[in-house]
């Protein structure tokens, strides 16, 4: 039997083990790309799909395979949008750097959904692209996972390809740190930073918190970056946390990293999520009404990937059943992924959020530092958290490092009284409750 012949026999045993419809859900979407010894290659839609076939239907894939195949494998899931990897080589040979690398496919500033939570970064990265080297260096964009980073920086990278045909190189730190390892096992440490340093105008390097704790990567991304700099080229990365807030990060990278530009990136409003899961419809040919986006949108917490795979599966079960879509449908077949009511804030996500709308650490909020910076940001965050949990004054100052209760009630009253003279300190508030989703 042929390779696609052995995979068919596969997906026919485990039809059978887990029904049709869960099959014609789940499985029939994947795509085998090939066998290398004993690890099988499977492609996904996208990353909701892997982790639901990997949490539910791993298991079965997995005994079904080893057994049409005849050897004990493991799985490897491949992101549709990623590139196929190629087996690796036993001596690399020296790469040659084309103009464009990574995987910017689609993601355009043309089908970005800008919103109050974005605008800023928005407008940042469009300014990078359009007028690289003539200002900030690098450009930092930092927010919680799922809120559209990676679609902005590679926004970034099109555009600057497409309008002055730059070299542009989009990779993540993960794939840094990678490939440096096989650069240093096979003697290739040259060619590495060839490839880095020389041969790209611009470098655009998803999830930079992954450096933390590699002291080795840290050292030799702190002179690929110096390089770059000192030649002019440009720089943008992006990250889950500020720079200070990466654990285990070297004191020289984060003040270069702090030296350009940071733009945050907060959880998406009501309105802009529902604009953002609209766009999202437009190639599932799926159109959803209001009520519906409106409860879907209420209940994925500002996570723009975690709104992808709802999508996904909505549109799925829809052309499967072909029933009406109705908020009774989506709560019956996604009632089971998203939480039927928001969930309850807390002082540690109320403290979070606020650090990050003001650019500080939660060890400043949580600290006694009296620093006009951070006494403001520490009160409306405690104003915050008795606004919008059921704690006591006592129990809120201990949530907030320890603080005798008479300082959480201070900064309630005080804040209270004025935001209503303040309109600046009003509209921050507002911004807040609805990052918060309160």
């Amino acid at each position: 039997m042929s390779l696609q012949d052995t995979w068919s026999a596969v997906l026919a045993s485990v039809e059978e083990r887990i029904g049709s419809q869960n099959h014609d859900i789940w499985i029939r979407p994947i795509r085998l790309l090939g066998l290398d010894g004993s690890t099988l290659r499977l492609q996904v839609p996208n990353r909701y799909y892997s982790d639901w076939v990997r949490d539910n239907y791993e298991k079965v894939l997995s005994e079904e395979a080893s057994a049409a195949f005849g050897q004990s494998l493991n799985i490897r899931y491949q992101l549709a949008d990623d590139p196929i990897p190629q087996p690796e080589p036993e001596a690399p040979a020296n790469p040659q750097l084309p103009r464009r690398i990574g995987v910017m496919v689609d993601k355009k500033f043309d089908n970005y959904i800008v919103g109050a939570c974005n605008q800023f970064a928005h407008a940042a990265a469009q300014g990078f692209s359009d007028f690289p080297g003539q200002s900030y260096n690098p450009l930092f964009i930092f927010g919680g996972t799922g809120l559209g980073k990676t679609h902005l920086v590679q926004a970034i990278g099109n555009r600057i390809h497409d309008q002055r045909n730059g070299r542009v190189f989009y990779t993540t730190a993960e794939d840094f740190v990678n490939e440096m390892i096989r650069a240093l096992r096979f003697k290739r440490m040259d060619d590495f930073r060839e490839r880095y340093r020389r041969a790209a105008d611009v470098l655009l390097i998803d999830d930079i918190q992954f450096l933390s704790g590699k002291d080795r990567s840290q050292e030799e991304f702190f002179h690929t970056f110096e390089a770059m700099k000192n030649s002019g080229k440009q720089i943008v990365l992006t990250s889950d946390v500020l720079p200070r807030e990466i654990d285990k990060l070297e004191p020289r990278l984060r003040t270069r990293f702090e030296g350009g530009l940071l733009a945050d990136i907060q959880p998406p409003d009501m309105e802009t999520m529902v604009a953002i899961l609209h766009k999202k419809t437009d190639p599932l040919g799926m159109e959803v009404p209001d009520d519906v986006a409106l409860w879907i949108a209420s209940r994925v917490r500002g996570n723009i990937r975690e709104l992808e795979g709802a999508l996904n599966r909505l549109a799925a079960l829809h052309r499967f059943f072909s029933e009406p879509l109705t908020v009774e449908f989506a709560r019956k077949h996604l009632g089971q992924l998203l939480a039927e009511e928001p969930q309850a804030l807390t002082p540690d996500k109320i403290i979070h959020i606020v650090a990050r709308f003001f650019n500080i650490t939660v060890s400043d909020i949580k600290g006694r530092r009296k620093l006009k910076g951070v006494v403001r940001p520490r009160q409306i965050a405690m104003y915050l958290a008795r606004e919008h949990t059921e704690l006591s004054f006592p129990d809120l100052g201990r949530a907030f490092g320890g603080k005798d209760h008479s300082t959480v009630q201070h900064a309630y009253k005080k804040i209270g009284i004025d935001r209503k003279k303040d309109p600046d300190l009003q509209a921050h508030i507002e911004t807040l409750e609805r990052n918060l989703g309160a």
